[in-house]
């Protein structure tokens, strides 16, 4: 069905009701303002929502969480709209737009900082580096507070002050019931230890972040050195050797990628195969290049772009690197050690990737992020997260989407555990399930608190975490019949009717599909004869 469906089937005096009984703005599909207001970072998403609600306050995400409720419309929630998966768009449903929900208030004295979910990183990270304070963040300036934040956190400063997520005072948030709730170590702590743990907004929707900030910048000391590709083997080991003895003020990473066009990289050497090293040093600058003295004279360099550099450049520096609208699909898992086989691997699966801007890099964790053991980030005793990261601007999608996903099958295969919660990939394969690597150990207690506060399963940030408990039995007479809304991973519409295995969620049926996936359709569901076997009709 058409968006314009879903809107006349709801009636102009329903939308109109719920247009004035808000704040913001709606943005429908006849607005000049729809195309933007459903545009995303992943240039592989291109989903239409029936209604965009850019809300001006929390009283109007409640009312919009209930009126999707009510319509029994799929919901979303949008604030930065970086994640992959496009999440952030309900296909024919309702999107809680909170970009006008946007203030930065620093207490400089206290070291506190609340945020808005409409907020950039870079927009966050301004404020506070006016006060020369910072709280962890990612480690792009493009990103949203409350995406990065959500998913855990893993930026420039975490090795010495920790992750996002370990920060956080206290949330704001509105539930499923439409209620609003401060969580925090005092307050509905369960609600704030699952929000903590990574959870996303299964739970409900964040309209404030509390944090504690740190004394950052504004210079800190920057590395960017890159080597060679056929000098791989030395510049790995002393990556190693330097990761092993680093202080926590030093936080680094390592790409196994081509030098990319970006302004600051002499043309020559633009495409050549490379390894580069990043790194971010919080203190005296200068202490900084001393301690990344030995990772700058490896061998004879490509380019070396190191020296002391503005905190907040480090983070422009990640967007002009993931501009908006190309093509992204991320997968990570994380290791304890850094072996040579593992180096070996890096290196043939690099050599694979079907475009230049594909490749591999290894973030190291330790410092604060391990801590005393206390983070609520279920991957943080980890020495080592492997991002794999395909990215591309062709009509190829099918060949980095494989690459990524076979990287990252066959990194498992090797010892990789887990995942970063914002870089599980853009579509969930038979062989793997989002939710179990993301959150590990800590699933059961998440399922539990989704139990509690989203029983019906409303909010789903593209890693859906089940209520705990039974489901309603799969043979629901009430069911059979009815038109439903569905996540689905097919790039084309089948003709013909398909047999798939499905599950209840309470009033919705999902569904397993093997293929790629960026859009929502409505289906129509019945019954085949067997309990756990629906008959699937593509209803648009």
């Amino acid at each position: 069905m058409h968006p314009l469906g879903i809107i006349g089937a709801l009636g102009e005096e329903t939308v109109g009701e719920l247009a004035r009984g808000l704040t913001g703005e709606l943005v429908g599909p006849d607005d000049e303002t729809y195309n933007s207001a459903r545009d995303t970072w992943n240039g592989l998403v291109n989903r239409y929502p029936a209604l965009v609600v850019q809300v001006g306050d929390s009283e109007d995400v409640a009312t919009v969480v209930q009126f999707a409720r009510d319509h029994e419309l799929p919901l979303s929630v949008r604030a930065g709209a970086h994640n992959q998966t496009g999440s952030a768009i309900a296909e024919n449903g309702v999107v809680i737009d909170l970009r006008n929900i946007d203030h930065v208030d620093v207490d400089a004295d206290r070291k506190i900082a609340n945020v808005g979910p409409g907020n950039s990183t870079a927009d966050a990270l301004a404020a506070t580096q006016e006060h020369g304070l910072a709280f962890p963040t990612g480690s792009a300036g493009g990103p949203g507070i409350a995406g990065t934040t959500l998913g855990g956190g893993i930026g420039w400063i975490r090795r010495k002050h920790g992750l996002a997520v370990d920060t956080l005072r206290s949330v704001e948030v509105v539930t499923a019931a439409g209620n609003r709730l401060r969580a925090s170590p005092e307050e509905n702590v369960d609600l704030f230890r699952a929000i903590q743990t990574g959870g996303g907004s299964n739970f409900g929707i964040v309209t404030n972040f509390e944090f504690d900030c740190f004394e950052v910048g504004p210079m800190v000391g920057g590395l960017s050195v890159f080597y060679p590709r056929s000098t791989a083997a030395e510049v790995f080991e002393a990556f190693r050797e330097f990761v092993d003895s680093a202080p926590p003020e030093a936080t680094t990473l390592c790409n196994y990628a081509d030098v990319p066009a970006i302004p600051g990289i002499p043309p020559e050497h633009h495409g050549e195969e490379a390894m580069v090293l990043i790194g971010c040093y919080v203190g005296d600058p200068e202490a900084g290049m001393e301690t990344f003295a030995p990772l700058r004279s490896v061998t004879e360099p490509l380019v070396d772009n190191s020296g002391p550099v503005p905190y907040e450049m480090l983070h422009e520096m990640g967007t002009i690197l993931h501009p908006w609208g190309r093509k992204y699909v991320h997968r990570s898992a994380f290791v304890d050690d850094l072996t040579d086989d593992l180096h070996e691997f890096v290196l043939d699966r690099t050599a694979a990737a079907p475009g230049p801007m594909d490749g591999v890099g290894i973030w190291p964790m330790g410092g604060a992020v391990v801590g005393d053991g206390s983070s609520p980030f279920p991957w943080a005793g980890k020495s080592h997260m492997i991002v794999v990261e395909a990215a591309w601007e062709s009509h190829d999608n099918l060949a980095h989407i494989e690459w990524a996903r076979e990287t990252e099958r066959a990194l498992r295969d090797r010892g990789g555990e887990g995942a970063y919660a914002g870089y599980a990939g853009v579509e969930e394969q038979e062989w793997e399930n989002w939710a179990e690597q993301a959150y590990g150990d800590a699933l059961d207690f998440l399922r539990t608190v989704k139990r509690e506060y989203d029983p019906e399963a409303i909010f789903d940030n593209g890693l859906t975490i089940s209520p705990a408990g039974e489901w309603p039995s799969i043979s629901d007479r009430t069911s059979r019949g009815r038109v439903y809304s569905f996540s689905v991973v097919y790039q084309t519409v089948r003709p013909t009717p398909t047999v798939y295995s499905a599950r209840s969620r309470n009033r919705s049926y999902w569904l397993r599909v093997s293929m790629c996936s960026q859009r929502m359709v409505r289906l129509r569901v019945e019954s085949v004869g067997q309990d756990s076997f629906y008959r699937v009709w593509w209803a648009n």
